[in-house]
């Protein structure tokens, strides 16, 4: 939980072997995946409400991808 008109910054990182070429986030939307955009980061200078809700991030590699979620409550 964050208090509205925080800063946050989601993070996503892996170990993975080999390294991750990239990662991909998303959001839940009315149960569809929406992308956001691509980076380990995710930045809201200024949370509001509109915010709360699942977020994903993708790692892939040459290999496949894995995804972990977290949940932004404000």
């Amino acid at each position: 939980s964050v208090l509205e008109g925080s800063l946050v910054t989601l993070i996503c990182s892996s170990d993975a072997n080999p390294a991750v070429l990239s990662y991909t986030w998303s959001r839940e939307s009315e149960g569809q995946l929406e992308q956001l955009q691509t980076g380990d980061t995710l930045t809201f200078n200024r949370t509001d409400l509109k915010h709360r809700g699942w977020y994903h991030c993708t790692a892939q590699n040459q290999h496949g991808s894995h995804n972990s979620s977290v949940m932004l409550d404000i």
